[in-house]
């Protein structure tokens, strides 16, 4: 009898392990996604991975390596710098840079790895909000001296959809010290005086109502087409401050010969940078000499990569995709 009732719950085991394979079968396929199928050209996309023409062995990188925390890890990088990297190529070139760029301290990623530059070919300015003011001597200073100085060629004001600074004028938010509020008063009074529609519309869906004593006073998401329309607005005000109140004010003014005394022709751009795809827009409100014709895209930029590559005798070159 034991040795029949052994047998038997082995015989049940073995039956019951089967049953649970089986019925747990499609839960272990579940586990694992599908491969996505080909998004639309405006879904939200990973940004393609930039080239790295200074390392002597891509592979040496890790691409999963963390973020950068602890100042030992600041120095290893610097480490892993000075091993991988071929130190020759990576000084800049004699040549003076041909852009600035007006740049927002939130945005994660600097223009030189947006744009895939060479050394040398770019310089920055970064506050809360990329903004420019005559009122800031640090940026108003910043500019004359690419102009004077590095004679730059383009001056674009680079913001980005999902921004902070823009995100605290939406909300008010109080955990901001005053500092940092005083700094965004401008972007407030231009979410609350902007008569764009998508903004409008943001502006009234966050108002107090019943049942919503305070209003929504949560941050809307970065795909929120108010959002994103005061992010633009911004960028915009800034390529206006900077056309009335800047070292090119007087230069461009109609029946000024100031201009002359420039070391090059200056031009000046809006753009926006979208962290979900990679990509960058032309909000088009460019300006430049009076009579002179402003570099523009050959094909949509919400379709293209804009890159900005040295020639072979060291020319700089401002590649607009064409025939893409």
């Amino acid at each position: 009898m034991f040795t029949f009732t052994i047998k038997s719950f082995s015989v049940f085991a073995m039956l019951a392990l089967f049953m649970h394979m089986v019925s747990a079968h499609p839960v272990v396929i579940g586990l694992y996604p599908r491969a996505p199928s080909p998004a639309p050209s405006d879904a939200p996309q990973h940004a393609p991975v930039s080239q790295k023409p200074l390392t002597a062995s891509n592979s040496s990188v890790s691409s999963t390596r963390s973020h950068t925390h602890t100042m030992q890890e600041l120095y290893n990088g610097n480490k892993r710098f000075r091993q991988n990297v071929l130190l020759e190529v990576a000084k800049p070139t004699n040549d003076t840079p041909s852009f600035m760029f007006i740049g927002c301290v939130d945005n994660r990623l600097i223009p030189s790895t947006i744009f895939n530059t060479p050394p040398g070919s770019i310089t920055s300015h970064n506050n809360i909000g990329n903004q420019y003011s005559s009122h800031d001597h640090s940026a108003d200073a910043a500019v004359a001296y690419a102009v004077e100085s590095l004679h730059v060629q383009h001056i674009i004001v680079l913001g980005h959809y999902g921004c902070k600074s823009v995100e605290n004028a939406i909300t008010k938010a109080k955990s901001a010290s005053r500092h940092v509020r005083d700094w965004i008063r401008s972007i407030s009074e231009l979410y609350r005086k902007s008569r764009r529609q998508e903004i409008v519309l943001l502006r009234e869906s966050r108002m107090p109502r019943r049942g919503q004593d305070k209003g929504v006073t949560t941050a809307p998401p970065a795909t929120d087409s108010g959002f994103r329309a005061l992010v633009e607005e911004n960028v915009k005000r800034s390529v206006k401050e900077l056309r009335k109140h800047s070292i090119l004010t007087q230069a461009y003014s109609r029946h000024s010969r100031a201009h002359d005394n420039l070391p090059t022709d200056v031009f000046v751009h809006g753009f926006v940078y979208n962290e979900g795809t990679g990509r960058v827009h032309d909000l088009n409100v460019s300006f430049g000499p009076p009579g002179k014709e402003i570099p523009t895209s050959h094909s949509k930029l919400s379709k293209l990569r804009r890159t900005i590559m040295l020639t072979a005798n060291r020319t700089k070159v401002w590649d607009f995709g064409k025939g893409h």
